[in-house]
């Protein structure tokens, strides 16, 4: 579902002015704000987050699904006392890009993971990591970039295969972000595709791409300084 917002005539409850607009999300009800600047002009709604909306110099858009289809989110002790601990390993696994070694120890640092399902299968997930401080130090050694070893890392993100292309990744991206605070948040990747997903998020590259020991693949380390940039 989509509805274009007329700039002459706005609802009693929607502003737009210059390169902000305040709009009411179809699905919730609640008043949020997009902005060109702080949002990069996309945002989606801060409560439900089941509508986004867009803003351009020419237009203000929103969307949302006809259908239920919004990253639900749990720990990782919810997932094991459901028995789903090992779909969500499953998927990742099948994502390819996490070291072997951490499927085989059944992912111990995702504090948090949200996910999107479909006929009560895990389509498409992310989630909140504590590293360990040594492998942030690694991390900050083999980039050139000084990091600090309590930042949190968003990681496994994996859409089943026959789900890819859309959009999925970007709404439990979205989603499990907003379990980190306003605080700073870092990612690794060779993706191109998750690069750019990660600058539409707030995500900015930092120091320098190093080689992976594992896939030869030139990795980049990617962090938000805080929920405003």
């Amino acid at each position: 579902m989509k509805r274009r917002l007329d700039k002459d005539h706005l609802r009693h409850d929607e502003d737009w002015y210059g390169n902000n607009a305040a709009v009411r999300c179809p699905v919730c009800g609640r008043v949020f704000i997009m902005s060109t600047f702080i949002s990069k002009g996309q945002r989606e709604c801060p409560n439900c987050h089941r509508s986004s909306g867009e803003i351009t110099n020419e237009a203000v858009t929103l969307q949302w699904p006809d259908e239920q289809e919004i990253p639900i989110v749990c720990t990782r002790a919810e997932l094991l006392a459901k028995k789903r601990l090992e779909e969500f390993i499953s998927l990742v696994e099948e994502g390819g890009a996490v070291d072997p070694a951490s499927i085989k120890a059944k992912l111990p640092k995702a504090e948090k993971i949200a996910f999107i399902e479909r006929e009560g299968k895990f389509v498409a997930v992310a989630a909140k990591k504590q590293a360990l401080a040594s492998y942030v130090e690694s991390i900050a050694s083999k980039s050139r970039y000084d990091i600090q070893s309590d930042v949190p890392e968003l990681g496994y993100v994996a859409v089943s295969e026959s789900c890819r292309g859309q959009r999925l990744s970007g709404k439990v991206v979205r989603r499990v972000l907003f379990e980190f605070g306003d605080g700073p948040v870092f990612a690794t990747t060779s993706d191109e595709k998750m690069k750019s997903l990660l600058g539409r998020n707030g995500f900015r590259w930092v120091g320098h791409e190093w080689r992976s020991e594992r896939t030869d693949e030139m990795l980049s380390l990617w962090l938000r300084d805080s929920i405003w940039q």
